[in-house]
């Protein structure tokens, strides 16, 4: 049960999560409450922890998921995106992607449209 309301809480915490399969999803959510467990019985340094989530999910923290995130977040199609921010649609997916980094200069773009501070992209 606990691991379940914590799971709910970092799903919350981290939009780029929702992003995940189905299948990713309930992967990450086992290990939530798999870690909950084990660290009733031994507390896990935040090294540990943070190198364990990387793990489960690979793009996580990197520009690229957290453009992915606030943009589906809002519901936002990549070519909504690209329209009332300027980009061109091949740019937001190339960004999306991991394969375009994404600029200061993108950011302050793609900023408003999100309802975010552009230095969550960068």
């Amino acid at each position: 049960m606990a691991g379940e309301n914590v799971a709910t809480i970092i799903f919350d915490k981290h939009p780029e999560l929702k992003t995940l399969s189905q299948k990713h999803s309930r992967a990450v959510k086992a290990a939530i409450h798999e870690a909950i467990m084990f660290s009733s019985r031994e507390i896990l340094n935040p090294d540990k922890t943070e190198r364990l989530f990387k793990k489960l999910v690979s793009d996580s923290g990197k520009p690229s998921a957290a453009l992915r995130a606030y943009r589906k977040r809002l519901s936002l199609t990549q070519k909504d995106l690209a329209q009332t921010s300027g980009i061109p649609l091949s740019h937001i997916s190339a960004m999306e992607k991991g394969q375009r980094p994404i600029t200061p200069t993108e950011a302050r773009k793609l900023a408003p449209p999100l309802n975010i501070h552009f230095r969550k992209l960068i």
